[in-house]
């Protein structure tokens, strides 16, 4: 299969369309009507579709564990990235005394699921940018003997900035502190490793192609230990006396109860079109468009806030303006997508983006913005 991926694969894409948007959603693919009809023929089945709906959760998670590193069944299905942050919160016993570390300027769900945990005495550390970017030194010199997690964008959504997670992991080694790692701007387009963290979480709506779920990856070689406080009754079994439950020896402990098997079918389609092309060409495609994208940005008169180096980035290239919003709207009505938010504006390249989507939003940003 070539990339770029062709537009009449994804629905409502129009060819007249610069699609730069995959950081907050790309289109969904035509396959997915399939994934529908697959669902709601097995809805209908009885019992019998109700076990089809877990068999096609299994091939989804041994499709995730080709992107993951890990075995496919220390995946879970959850409702979000979020619900993954606050699932692997809520099974670490807090102390008084303890503390957090996040950076300023990393995504909310992380710093706001560690802001509360100040009501039990658990100090959030928050460390505070110099600038737009994050500096990982320090993350890793805020860390102490009362740390207990660590968390951490392997791509940063605000600016694109993308981290050496095995360098960090390599840092937290020996240390009783939880590596938690948000994959959402990583996971479908450049390598994940989820060997090296204790935890990770990714949304599907994004790279992965697919709807409003979320994925979490247990890495029980490095966190044996890991008993979530919100379970149900797909966490475990529960003894015949109804006094007691043991949790289930996977990830499915994190699942407490049917995932939207609806979005699980689509996601399993996606994971089958992503793998079609390979993660290494996608890859090698993003990485190619992500270079013209900055380059040809900082060619312009715009404050870019995304690393130049290529180790430093991903798909997402940002610069600065306070007419964000404005900017994204004037673009879409020239038929350019892009994301505003917190005073930048973001282009996200993907496997149906070409040079010449770039070079577009290039010359519109030269013509309409840059002074």
């Amino acid at each position: 299969m070539q990339l770029p991926a062709p537009h009449c694969d994804f629905i409502g894409f129009r060819n007249d369309t610069v699609h730069l948007a995959t950081g907050g959603q790309p289109p969904l693919l035509k396959a997915h009507e399939g994934a529908f009809a697959e669902f709601a023929a097995d809805k209908a089945r009885g019992q019998a579709g109700y076990e089809n709906h877990l068999q096609v959760g299994a091939h989804a998670k041994h499709l995730l564990a080709t992107l993951t590193g890990i075995v496919a069944d220390d995946h879970a299905f959850v409702g979000s990235a979020s619900e993954g942050i606050n699932k692997v919160i809520s099974a670490v016993d807090w102390r008084a005394g303890d503390n957090v570390v996040v950076a300023d300027k990393d995504y909310a769900s992380g710093r706001f699921s560690m802001l509360p945990l100040a009501k039990l005495g658990v100090e959030p550390r928050v460390v505070k940018s110099d600038g737009w970017l994050i500096d990982p030194e320090q993350l890793l010199a805020a860390c102490d003997d009362g740390t207990r997690m660590l968390y951490i964008s392997q791509v940063t959504s605000l600016t694109g900035q993308r981290f050496d997670i095995a360098y960090l992991s390599e840092q937290l080694a020996g240390r009783d502190i939880v590596f938690l790692v948000d994959a959402s701007h990583a996971l479908g387009v450049i390598a994940v490793d989820a060997n090296l963290a204790d935890f990770t979480v990714s949304s599907c709506y994004k790279y992965l192609c697919a709807t409003h779920m979320g994925v979490l990856a247990w890495n029980r070689q490095r966190r044996p230990d890991f008993d979530p406080l919100a379970v149900g009754w797909a966490s475990g079994l529960g003894s015949t006396d109804g006094q007691s439950y043991t949790l289930h020896s996977d990830a499915a402990r994190a699942q407490s109860g049917n995932p939207n098997h609806l979005d699980v079918y689509i996601l399993k389609h996606s994971l089958e079109y992503l793998l079609g092309f390979g993660l290494p060409a996608i890859n090698t495609h993003v990485m190619a468009l992500s270079n013209h994208l900055h380059a040809g940005l900082s060619g312009l008169d715009l404050e870019v806030i995304t690393p130049a180096a290529a180790t430093e980035r991903a798909a997402n290239v940002a610069f600065a303006s306070a007419a964000d919003r404005d900017i994204r709207l004037r673009a879409a009505n020239d038929g350019i997508h892009v994301w505003d938010g917190n005073g930048r504006v973001r282009a996200s390249a993907h496997l149906f983006n070409s040079e010449q989507d770039v070079e577009r939003y290039i010359e519109w940003l030269a013509a309409n913005v840059a002074r």
